[in-house]
Order: structure tokens, then sequence, then C-alpha cells
């Protein structure tokens, strides 16, 4: 019985710290606003490329 509280006692522990970790990091993404600046400089031009080399149709 002593075993199992000792387990379980330290996967409680090993989970509170993943949880604190990804807090830190979550909350660092989102204090250096990172995201926005990955769609800025990576995503959005990479769509532009794609959606200029699309052949347009204007006719009404």
């Amino acid at each position: 019985m002593k075993k199992l509280i000792s387990f379980v006692f330290r996967l409680v522990k090993r989970i509170i710290k993943i949880g604190v970790l990804l807090f830190v990091v979550t909350f660092g993404i989102y204090m250096s606003n990172a995201e926005n600046k990955l769609i800025y400089d990576v995503v959005r031009p990479l769509l532009n490329k794609h959606y200029d080399n699309q052949a347009r149709d204007r006719r009404i």
C-alpha cells in the first residue's frame, strides 16, 4: 500500500511539473506575441505566393 501511495504521489508531482512548464511556455508565447509573428513572417508569404500564382477569371 505504501508503494502505491508513493507511486501516486510521484505521478501527481510529475503532472504538476509538466503543467507548470507548459503554462510558462504558453504564457511566454502569448506575452511575446510569437504566434502572430510566426503567421506574419512564415504563413502569410506562403499564402501570398500560392494565391498570386492562381489564374484569375474576371468575367462578369
